[in-house]
């Protein structure tokens, strides 16, 4: 049996709702991709792009969106599991997601633009297990 000492209210909160800090690097360097997606394809380049461009609020929405949580998990992103997956041909469809497994679902859209337009609109109106 494994026992830790907590060191203070802020290490409490970090082991119970994970950390606010979001290093996407890391989680980029762990991510694994699906159905024809690899880290050369464009549309896997542009997903990167828009999100490393992102706002701190932003990141914790796309986070919150494709994970079910806006925070990293104890030990940083470099210790999530997270794959990307392609879901279809370009489309007008925006980004879904299986929260429970970490898995974030993007049509192979045309151009970074309506990769851009159709991320924020479904980060920005993301409410939980629906949509507004």
């Amino acid at each position: 049996w494994y026992q830790r000492r907590v060191r203070g209210p802020e290490e409490l909160e970090k082991l119970i709702v994970g950390s606010p800090k979001l290093d996407f690097l890391a989680l980029q360097s762990v991510t694994r991709y699906d159905n024809g997606f690899g880290d050369d394809s464009p549309v896997v380049k542009w997903f990167w792009e828009v999100a490393h461009a992102m706002t701190d609020e932003d990141k914790s929405k796309l986070l919150a969106f494709a994970t079910g949580c806006g925070r990293a998990p104890v030990g940083g992103m470099g210790e999530m599991r997270f794959i990307i997956v392609k879901n279809g041909g370009d489309s007008e469809r925006l980004p879904s997601a299986h929260t429970c497994f970490n898995v974030l679902l993007l049509p192979e859209y045309s151009t970074l633009e309506k990769l851009r337009e159709k991320l924020y609109k479904a980060i920005q109106h993301f409410e939980g297990f629906g949509m507004i």
